[in-house]
């Protein structure tokens, strides 16, 4: 029997794990194949190292966490900052992944996230996605959200792997800081989610397809 492939598309590697972690984890324990398609390898986040560093040093954290969910990461290698200055080249490699993989359901980041980088990669994807007229599922997750989009919400109960994402954020040690901010206002949103959905903790999902 062929698995169902489930399209994660994200800026950066920790923004899937700190967004749908959770439910990632979930869709692997179910039978599900992931396939992860990243951006950058975001090599401006270190500005005293040299970005190819920063870049290894991701590029390897992210590869250790492909092995503990049996995922497949793919990187774009696009440049922090810069992801609409060739958006025809994008789209068409978003297209291709898409094309190839037939998902049944595809999953990115909110277009009012904060962070340009977050909303260039709903844009982008959101554009793929219609021009190739893709008709299955697709979803966003919060990152650094402060509003609430103007889509159904979906939530997915991940009371049986929420500490399993926590253990699996620590990889990344290149982003220590990064990962401790965002550390409270997960749980947080994992317990306020979770009372939403009659459950202990869940991950929050707008509907956009």
């Amino acid at each position: 029997m062929t698995k169902e492939n489930i399209l994660v598309f994200c800026a950066h590697s920790d923004d899937t794990e700190i967004g749908c972690g959770g439910a990632i984890l979930k869709f692997v324990k179910e039978g599900k194949n992931i396939v992860h398609t990243v951006f950058s390898y975001g090599e401006k986040s270190h500005p005293h190292l040299k970005e190819k560093i920063v870049a290894k040093k991701r590029e390897k954290e992210t590869n250790v966490i492909d092995k503990i969910l049996g995922r497949k990461t793919i990187f774009l290698g696009l440049k922090e900052g810069k992801f609409k200055e060739d958006s025809e080249k994008t789209k068409k490699k978003i297209i291709e992944i898409i094309k190839k993989n037939k998902p049944s359901k595809i999953y990115t980041l909110c277009s009012l996230d904060p962070h340009p980088d977050h909303r260039a990669v709903n844009n982008l994807v959101m554009d793929s996605i219609e021009e190739m007229k893709y008709k299955g599922g697709v979803y966003a997750f919060e990152v650094w959200n402060v509003i609430n989009e103007n889509k159904p919400v979906v939530y997915v109960d991940i009371s049986d792997t929420f500490k399993e994402k926590l253990r699996i954020l620590k990889h990344f040690k290149s982003q220590w800081l990064s990962i401790y901010v965002q550390l409270l206002p997960v749980i947080f949103r994992a317990r306020l989610y979770g009372n939403k959905n009659n459950c202990k903790y869940a991950e929050k999902f707008y509907k956009l397809k």
